[in-house]
């Protein structure tokens, strides 16, 4: 697999600094995973929320679409100018009321932001696309036993071609997580991107047949409040959980290099 990019090292990072995210972005490290991050009652409170919510759909792809998701994401724009439209129309309403089921404390994903807004040396903003904000602070939503991700990445270049992506080195996915159930749900990290072949099949159908690829590197069974950054350009998947909901808030970080800001977007 010559054609395939993988990561320098497996280490996992314990604190979130600006060396760790810097160490992140140039794939120097394989993951940063701060346990206890975020309020594990407050989580589990506003997972319950999530479960509930009444914008709570599905991913449009085979393999995703066990799994659910509150407020549209932009993979699922599928290159339609239509849908796009609803995804930006819809971007800020939905980052405030994703705020607001955390009130009156901040929301996981916001204190992401601002700690990355403060720790990368040009700062980070919200992802515009072609000028329109995107929405930012999924809900993902696993279903005890039914749901999982099989192996696969995310890239916003095979998304969209806005100009705003022009220069993007590397993409990171922040996961906060909310509840997890005792067994399962573990998250799977592969740390090296996919070959073509691969990559063809997980644009198809948004996933490998794990029995094509080999063991992962990492296998991490989070809890709730836990903190976890990787490269998503990376294969990674989680596992089915058993018992109670999988829950998490996510949001997708392009780096251009530490002379411009970082981006977020959902």
């Amino acid at each position: 697999m010559s054609n395939v990019v993988r990561c320098a090292t497996n280490e996992i990072a314990t604190e979130l600094t600006t060396e760790t995210l810097l160490q992140l972005a140039d794939r120097r490290i394989g993951a940063i995973h701060v346990r206890g991050y975020y309020p594990a009652d407050i989580a589990e409170q506003v997972a319950q929320k999530a479960i509930d919510h009444p914008a709570l759909g599905h991913y449009h792809k085979l393999h995703t679409s066990s799994v659910g998701r509150v407020y549209m994401p932009h993979i699922d724009t599928k290159w339609d100018p239509e849908l796009t439209k609803q995804y930006h129309d819809a971007a800020l309403p939905s980052i405030r009321d994703v705020r607001s089921m955390f009130h009156p404390y901040l929301a996981p994903v916001d204190k992401v932001r601002l700690e990355l807004q403060e720790l990368w040396p040009a700062g980070a903003n919200l992802l515009r696309l072609r000028g329109r904000a995107c929405f930012v602070g999924a809900f993902r939503v696993f279903q005890p036993t039914t749901s999982e991700f099989y192996p696969h990445n995310d890239a916003i270049d095979q998304e969209t071609d806005a100009p705003e992506i022009q220069g993007v080195l590397n993409q990171l996915v922040a996961n906060i997580y909310l509840q997890v159930p005792d067994e399962g749900g573990d998250l799977q990290l592969w740390l090296r991107e996919p070959t073509r072949e691969e990559t063809d099949i997980i644009l198809d159908v948004e996933g490998l047949d794990p029995k094509t690829v080999e063991p992962p590197v990492h296998q991490i069974h989070p809890a709730a409040g836990d903190l976890i950054i990787f490269s998503p350009r990376m294969l990674h998947a989680v596992t089915p959980g058993h018992g109670k909901h999988r829950v998490g808030a996510a949001a997708f970080i392009a780096t251009k290099g530490p002379q411009e800001p970082l981006v977020f977007w959902s």
